[in-house]
């Protein structure tokens, strides 16, 4: 196999992220959105030690349980828009081809690979999906951009007759991988039906208030992001522009148009803007200025009633989070009213269903001091007294806890990346009698049990799926001191 060259795979296997494993001439080749069963041509952009990341050309043959995506905009490669097919390519779900019950057999196929060689004596419990396979995000941001996907051809001809490359103004999602080139997204079925309209009045009215967008290239322009989040249980809706500054639009005009809008029983609570005038392309954590209405929307969640606010951190699929907490308290023997850390807390939403269901003291350790707002005061308007939640990075503070009030259950429910390397050491020196791991990356979650085995046994572990039609997926694992540590020895 050679690098920098499009070659023909047989796709068998998906790694820990859901994308494509192959293998050819002995070289083990990542293929995202390609997946077992199929024949594909993928270009091979690295290769080192034995192993290989290409990128999906052409699907030569499918699998024979394949159904039609949903989705005008899904599949890989991108395509350009044309006037008469949307643009496909935006990346943000990589398995609309097949069921959804298939899908939940590959992500248990693929956490019983990656687990089973960590923890050999353990079954992986049957995965749980979630009640929504669709229409299930709580919050979406889209991203503005003046450049969109381009063929190789049109390209190439463009270039050929030294003509400048179209701009215009697009709002949707990145291409994967790209550096601001946007599929200009006419529907996304993830979101639900009232932040569709909301998206699609927007896309139409904001081009005509007279500014440009941000351009990540040249730092220029005014629109960056738009974002929406919106509240299952109480139909709350929350509208948050993300911009430069140099510019103010007529967000009178704006106002008019979101008011005018045939919800049914969604109602806007909140119309925010915030500025972030960095150069990278992310929304930032600026405070928002309140065009329209509260600062915040309500959400409920297992009988608790949660106030979100702009940069809170909340499960993004409320029904199926439902579910995971629901295991959470099974698998935490809450009869014995045990002191719990919750470590990583953000909002503290883990904690708080554990304080409801029976926990005698519950301490939140995040290190977002405004998530550690939101947790006090959620707790407070939920009247639950026996929560605390504290401010700073769990390596540097979780040894001050310790010595506090020791705890006889841990959550810990980190990054994407996982425990930060002196989490293990101290939590094995603490060796607290039981311990739930709750993980969004199953390659940490192995990596972090590796560390953990000595003092701990792994006792459950069980699956839930907070996001279909993608690769990801939210493992639970109970664990259980192997023997009682003295901390202060």
């Amino acid at each position: 196999m050679k690098r920098y060259q499009t070659h023909i795979f047989d796709v068998d296997d998906v790694n820990h992220a859901g994308r494509g494993l192959a293998v050819l001439d002995g070289v083990e080749t990542t293929i995202p959105y390609a997946l077992p069963g199929q024949q594909v041509e993928a270009f091979v952009h690295k290769k080192k030690q034995g192993k290989a990341d290409a990128r999906l050309q052409h699907v030569i043959k499918n699998r024979e349980d394949q159904v039609t995506p949903f989705c005008p905009h899904f599949g890989q490669p991108p395509t350009e828009q044309t006037d008469n097919n949307p643009a496909q390519g935006c990346g943000g779900c990589s398995w609309q081809q097949i069921e959804y019950s298939t899908q939940l057999s590959l992500k248990q196929g693929m956490l019983q690979k990656l687990l089973a060689p960590v923890v050999p004596e353990v079954a992986l419990n049957p995965i749980m999906g979630s009640p929504l396979d669709r229409r299930y995000r709580n919050k979406v941001e889209f991203s503005f951009g003046d450049k969109t996907y381009l063929s190789d051809e049109r390209y190439k001809a463009l270039r050929a007759a030294k003509e400048p490359m179209p701009n215009g103004f697009f709002l949707g999602f990145h291409v994967p991988g790209s550096f601001g080139t946007i599929i200009d997204i006419s529907e996304c079925h993830l979101v639900s039906p009232e932040a569709q309209i909301v998206y699609q009045a927007l896309h139409k009215l904001l081009p005509q208030l007279g500014a440009a967008v941000y351009s990540p290239r040249h730092h220029t322009g005014y629109w960056r992001h738009l974002i929406i989040r919106q509240a299952f249980r109480t139909g709350e809706l929350m509208i948050h522009f993300n911009t430069s500054d140099g510019f103010t639009p007529d967000w009178e005009q704006v106002l008019n148009v979101l008011n005018s809008l045939d919800l049914g029983s969604v109602k806007i609570r909140s119309v925010l803007h915030s500025v972030h005038t960095g150069d990278a392309q992310i929304v930032g954590w600026n405070a928002p200025a309140l065009l329209q209405g509260d600062s915040l929307i309500e959400e409920e969640l297992c009988g608790l009633r949660f106030d979100i606010s702009p940069y809170a951190f909340f499960q993004t699929n409320t029904l199926a989070a439902e579910k995971l907490y629901e295991q959470i308290v099974r698998l935490s023997h809450l009869e014995n009213q045990p002191v719990v850390y919750d470590l990583y807390s953000g909002t503290g939403s883990i904690g708080m269903v554990l304080a409801k269901h029976g926990a005698a003291r519950v301490y939140g350790l995040e290190e977002i001091e405004s998530a550690v707002a939101d947790a006090t005061r959620n707790a407070a308007r939920n009247q639950l007294t026996n929560c605390t939640f504290l401010a700073g990075k769990v390596e540097a503070r979780l040894q001050e806890l310790m010595n506090t009030d020791k705890p006889d259950l841990i959550i810990i429910d980190p990054p994407r990346a996982g425990l930060h390397p002196k989490v293990p050491p101290l939590l094995n020196q603490l060796a607290v009698p039981q311990m739930i791991y709750v993980s969004c990356n199953p390659a940490a979650l192995a990596r972090d049990l590796e560390l953990l085995q000595n003092t701990y046994r792994v006792i459950e572990i069980q699956p839930v799926d907070l996001f279909p039609q993608t690769g990801h997926v939210e493992t639970i694992v109970r664990l259980e001191a192997k023997k009682t540590v003295n901390p202060e020895a």
